[in-house]
């Protein structure tokens, strides 16, 4: 009997090449779609699909309705010698991240600590692609990002802030553990996956759009999220707003949505990497030692290592979405 939900599976190269060409397909650069389709098979190898090749049709739409800027040229400035700024040119957060990553390693590793911040840019999808390549550059990582509005907090019934994700990788030459999460409860990409699917979502992970506490995600989507540990969830997403704002990023308040209209949401990032050998050369085995320490006590298994991936899957509809799209780009013009 055929699956219900039939899948197509992929090597890592061939859903790299499926990605980058609906990229430029949609409008992008030859530069953006290496930067995007990167950071999507990043993702589906981390088995983030939430936020992989899924999430590129949200690029992709951007592209052709003009909220991402396929034809960016970010623009570095080496403010002092640890602070360093990206004007992303209403583009691709991972592009912007791809011009200034050389220099933020650089910079870290002379002064110990550095910090970018990057402003007008679309949202930046997976944050541990950015902690990751950091961390196996050995250096510890803390990314923070802000999205347009669209979670609830401090009692609003309304949203506020955005859900406003942080990621933190530890590096190690077993390779870095990382973690990735969202402030909300959950990641609005979630909720709109249960909408596709027809599936309820659990208590307490959104209200509908009178305020009112919602199971419904089609209703959620029409209200706001909400954050996890109440109060507490809400101060890290403005702690993260305030850091991802810093050198002119849009406050989620003021951002255009991510998903419609033509206005780019113009962003920022807050991307902060440590050179661990700056205060102790052996805290990285010190660090393993004790969270192998924790796993072997305890079962817990902080940024668990997944194992390496050669291949991938991905829905069938999917594919055929993408494919549709580099299909098109070859079709002959009269």
């Amino acid at each position: 009997m055929a699956s219900l939900h039939p899948t197509r599976l992929l090597s890592l190269p061939e859903l790299e090449r499926l990605c980058a060409d609906a990229v430029r397909a949609a409008g992008g650069s030859p530069e953006l779609a290496s930067s995007l389709a990167t950071a999507t098979v990043a993702a589906e190898r981390r088995g983030k699909s939430a936020v992989g090749a899924a999430h590129l049709v949200d690029y992709l739409d951007a592209l052709r309705t003009t909220r991402l800027n396929g034809t960016a040229r970010p623009r570095l400035t080496h403010r002092r010698a640890a602070a360093l700024t990206v004007d992303a040119d209403r583009g691709a957060a991972q592009l912007a991240f791809d011009h200034a990553a050389d220099c933020l390693v650089e910079a870290a590793r002379s002064c110990g600590v550095a910090v970018l911040s990057i402003h007008d840019s679309f949202p930046g999808g997976e944050l541990g692609h950015f902690a990751t390549r950091l961390a196996e550059q050995g250096l510890i990582a803390l990314v923070c990002g802000n999205s347009p509005a669209l979670m609830a907090a401090y009692d609003s019934t309304e949203a506020v802030t955005g859900t406003n994700p942080l990621a933190f990788a530890l590096p190690h030459s077993s390779g870095p553990r990382v973690f990735d999460q969202a402030s909300s409860a959950t990641a609005f990409v979630s909720i709109r996956q249960a909408a596709e699917r027809g599936e309820h979502i659990p208590p307490g992970w959104a209200l509908d759009a009178d305020g009112q506490p919602t199971i419904d995600p089609a209703a959620a989507l029409t209200g706001a999220l909400l954050p996890f540990g109440g109060a507490k969830g809400a101060n890290i997403a403005m702690m993260i707003e305030l850091l991802a704002a810093m050198s002119g990023g849009s406050f989620s308040l003021d951002a255009a949505p991510f998903d419609t209209g033509s206005r780019s949401p113009r962003l920022g990032l807050f991307i902060a990497a440590i050179d661990p050998t700056a205060f102790d050369p052996g805290y990285e085995e010190r660090a393993e030692t004790h969270l192998l320490r924790l796993h072997e006590r305890f079962g817990i298994d902080v940024g668990r290592r997944r194992p390496p991936r050669t291949h991938v899957e991905i829905p069938e509809g999917l594919y055929q979405a993408l494919a549709a799209t580099t299909d098109h780009e070859r079709e002959p013009t009269a």
